[in-house]
Parts: C-alpha cells; structure tokens; sequence
C-alpha cells in the first residue's frame, strides 16, 4: 500500500495533531533555548528530525505503508528546494525577526495570514477552485487566531509588520509548492529531503556566520522536542495533509497552532488558560467546521 492509503482519506485529524505538536515549540525554546543561536539550533532540530522520519519508514511500513518509487528528476527537486528555502529557511526566519520586532502577540497575527496567502496562491496555479466554504473558514479560523494571540497595546512597527507579511507569504508559497510535488514524493520522503535541504542551507548558514555553537542539556531538551515532534512528526502529517486535503484546508487546520501555543505556554508556565485563549481555539475550531461542511453535507 503506497500513497496516501495508509493514512486514509479526509484526515483533518492530521493537521490538528500537527498544529497540537508544533504548540509545544514556543514553550520548549523559551523555556530551554531562548540564547541558542538560532541558526545553528534551527540546523541541529533537522538532524533530529530527520532521525525521527528515518525510523517512521519501518515503523509505518507495519501498518502497509510502502515508499513511492519517487522520481527524483531536476523539477520535483526544485520544487522541494524552494518549499524547504521559503517555508522552514526563510519564512520561520521572517517570522522569529516578526517576533523580535513586534512582540508575539502582534507577530502571530500578522505572520498567520499566511493562511489566505495559501488560498490564494492555490487558485492562481488552479490547484483549487474558489470556494466559499473556504473563504468563510479561512476568516473565521483567522479571527480565532486574532482573538487568542493578540494583545491590546502590542507596538506596531512597520518594519516587523514587514517580516510578518514575508513570514505568511513565504509559509503561503512552501505550503502550495508541496502539493505540486505530490506524484513524485510520498509524504515521508517529502519531508526527508525538505529536511536534509533545510540542515545543508542552515548549516552553511551558521558556519559562515560564526555562530556560537555549544550544546547543553537545554538545548539538546528543546532541539528534541521541537525538531523530533515539531519538524519530525509534524512535517510529515503536515505534507501529508496537504497531499489529502489540499493546501487551503490544511492551512485553516493548522491555524489551531497560535491558540494552542498560548494554552501550552501558560501549562508549562503552571499557569490557567485565559478566556480568549479558548475562545480563540473555539472559533479556529469553528473555522475548520465550515471547511468541511461541503464534505459533511455530502457535496
């Protein structure tokens, strides 16, 4: 069995359970990697990562799951190459700088537009029709995300709303491009070249800017948590959902990851989770219904 069937059809589950595992990201960090150097960091959560996507292969294959012949042919390699540059390389880069600049609040905001971004970008290259159900899903998931990250009094600054734009962008194009790659990969080798590409570009990167690179024991906690689960697992039930689901409903699904990163935080920080974080959660959930309603309406 190859493909997509050893996940099955209309998995929504796979884009929620990666958003769940990408919300543990911001706590780890901040938490056991807030002066790591982030290029080098961002390097060594790949190797870990592509060390879980090596053991999904016979863990998987259990379940009926086979590689793809996989045509590794010069086009389907750019394409992975621009996905890995702009989605993990630059835009996560645009989106940290948002991050610094703006405050987390407003920087989530902004940088999650990314949502329409892959919308449109999907029916400019005729991968989906436009669709109202989407468009609908699409706001309310974002008002979701508005709701639970966005802080009253947040700064503006033009230049971060700037990188918050190049964030969603970026995230908008790697999230379209992987679809278009879809008859040449399977999803776990998808995302085990994405990797690889991600580890060479950011190694050099870290390299050529003098880096610090020492590793502690926080460090190595972070880099395992974010690079096993967030980039590892999650990457490949991210590629996968785009495979299954296209790349619009995907992105709503996986507007859940600001909501839950605000309920994460506050767990590890031994604190309650607010009101508007789960009212936010609430509405990105309602977002995702709206989605789907075509499909659980029968049309």
């Amino acid at each position: 069995m190859d493909g997509l069937g050893w996940f099955g059809v209309d998995a929504v589950w796979a884009p929620v359970l990666a958003s769940l595992v990408w919300s543990l990201n911001p706590a780890a960090v901040s938490r056991w990697a807030r002066r790591a150097s982030p290029m080098f960091f961002t390097a060594v959560r790949g190797v870990v990562a592509l060390a879980v996507v090596g053991v999904a292969y016979p863990v998987l294959g259990v379940f009926g799951f086979e590689p793809s012949a996989g045509v590794f042919s010069l086009v389907p390699l750019l394409l992975v190459f621009a996905s890995a540059l702009a989605g993990p390389a630059v835009g996560d880069a645009a989106y940290v700088r948002a991050i610094q600049v703006l405050g987390g609040s407003l920087a989530v905001v902004v940088s999650y537009t990314y949502v329409f971004f892959a919308q449109l970008f999907s029916y400019i290259l005729g991968i989906e029709a436009p669709n109202p159900w989407m468009v609908a899903g699409g706001s309310t998931a974002f008002l979701g995300v508005v709701v639970a990250a966005y802080q009253p009094g947040a700064k503006v600054s033009p230049v971060g709303v700037v990188y918050g734009f190049i964030a969603a962008v970026c995230w908008g194009i790697a999230t379209v491009t992987i679809k278009l790659v879809e008859g040449y990969m399977d999803p776990v080798s998808l995302s085990a070249v994405r990797l690889a590409m991600v580890v060479a570009v950011l190694t050099l990167l870290s390299l050529l800017a003098g880096e610090d690179r020492s590793v502690d024991s926080g460090f190595l906690k972070a880099a395992t948590i974010t690079g096993g689960l967030g980039w590892g697992v999650g990457m490949i039930l991210f590629v996968y959902s785009i495979y299954a689901i296209g790349p619009s409903a995907t992105a709503i699904a996986t507007s859940l990851t600001p909501p839950l990163s605000q309920m994460t935080s506050r767990i590890v920080a031994g604190e309650k989770a607010s009101a508007r974080n789960i009212l936010g959660a609430l509405l990105v959930g309602l977002g995702i219904a709206l989605t789907y309603a075509p499909r659980l309406l029968g049309r």
